[in-house]
């Protein structure tokens, strides 16, 4: 069983004593960001090495050198930390590469104003835990450390702190920490079916349960079935919220000017990631109380998607579907399971039980009845047909 890692990103308050420091940091660092973005738009041989190789080259150009070096275009700001540069210069590359792959030349379409959140690499920082770090920060006249309290959930044990970065969301401060932590295992999926684990299917569905969820083992024998409800109360809650949102765009009219009614959009953002961060635990739990191995979710193609979507609406379960599908896939890595997609061709129209062609389905009451006379719900035979479809075609793969 190989082993791996994960990165995660964990979110901390912030709060200091002089938060216009941090302001001030965080523009010096977009400055020498810019510089750094225009000045590898400028030279085209750097354009196809690699970040280190690239920075290297950006810092010969900028930078003075043994012998009193005149670098062609230097750096236009003194005494500025080398790991700040460096962090800044990272994200200017990291920019401008972004820029060059989109198929645009070094001129059109350029952006004017950068502005990612400082990152503070090692010697930045100081004394970093999860209630407090002390930041090496620039206050517009000089380079000061500032001590910072943090709240938040406290770190894992076992897991390794990178470099953090300082963003202003709205009203407040947050201290984004990337967290390394070991994966137990990170076999591949021929592996992994060689070896004969259990497998379980996913059906995301529009009704009350967000999923539904079966599990198989190597000889295809059911372990268990599962509905993760709370899609009637995810609906409910969106439906309240977009009614007072169109009330207050009733009473405000054409004088509407700024950001109106960001605290509901905000609210039904958070009620969104709050259920897909819920829904996917709990598929999570429900796996690893199985011992599965392998989660089989639904592939469709990309026109028959985007028709399901829009007909399910914005807030419906089933379009917060793609979300649950995000947060389950590095979930599920992290324990040491892996989520991949299986072409839904057929799953729909078959009964699970005997085979036979599904005669006909009730969509209100989620019910099918086949050929043969078996009956049930048909979300839950769609799971079953495809972590069936999972096992045979991997199987028949690996053999």
């Amino acid at each position: 069983m190989s082993q791996g890692y994960c990165i995660t990103t964990r979110r901390l308050r912030l709060r200091c004593r002089h938060p216009q420091w941090l302001l001030e940091t965080q523009e010096l660092f977009n400055r020498i960001e810019l510089f750094y973005y225009n000045l590898l738009l400028k030279h085209e041989e750097l354009w196809d090495e690699n970040s280190q190789e690239t920075l290297r080259g950006l810092e010969f150009l900028s930078l003075p050198g043994r012998e009193k070096r005149i670098p062609q275009t230097p750096l236009p700001w003194e005494d500025v930390p080398p790991y700040f540069r460096r962090a800044a210069a990272n994200a200017g590359i990291a920019a401008a590469k972004s820029h060059l792959s989109r198929g645009k030349s070094s001129y059109i379409n350029k952006a004017e104003k950068l502005n990612t959140p400082t990152v503070f690499y090692k010697r930045m920082y100081r004394d970093f835990s999860a209630e407090e770090i002390t930041l090496k920060v620039w206050t517009g006249n000089q380079w000061q450390w500032m001590r910072c309290r943090l709240y938040g959930k406290p770190f894992p044990e076992d897991a390794e702190l990178m470099s953090p970065s300082v963003v202003f969301e709205q009203d407040f401060i947050m201290l984004h920490v990337p967290l390394k932590e070991a994966t137990p295992d990170t076999s591949s999926v021929k592996l992994r079916m060689k070896e004969g684990r259990n497998i379980c299917g996913l059906q995301f569905t529009n009704g009350d349960a967000f999923a539904v969820g079966c599990v198989f083992d190597k000889d295809g024998k059911e372990l268990g079935t599962r509905f993760f409800r709370g899609g009637d109360e995810y609906r409910h809650h969106c439906r309240r919220l977009m009614e007072k949102i169109a009330v207050s765009q009733e009473a405000l009219g054409a004088t509407m000017e700024g950001h109106p009614n960001q605290k509901y959009w905000m609210h039904l953002k958070h009620l969104s990631d709050h259920y897909a961060h819920q829904v996917s635990r709990e598929i999570l739990c429900f796996c690893q109380e199985n011992e599965v191995s392998v989660i089989a979710v639904p592939k469709y193609h990309e026109e028959f998607t985007r028709r399901v979507m829009i007909g399910s609406g914005n807030w419906g379960p089933l379009h917060l579907s793609t979300r649950i599908r995000e947060y389950l896939r590095y979930k599920a890595w992290k324990a040491g399971m892996i989520v991949i997609e299986v072409h839904a061709n057929g799953t729909g129209s078959v009964c699970a039980l005997c085979g036979k062609p599904i005669l006909e389905e009730s969509k209100k009451a989620r019910e099918y009845v086949c050929e043969s006379g078996h009956h049930g719900n048909r979300y839950l035979n769609a799971a079953r047909n495809l972590t069936e479809k999972c096992r045979l075609q991997f199987g028949k793969h690996v053999g």
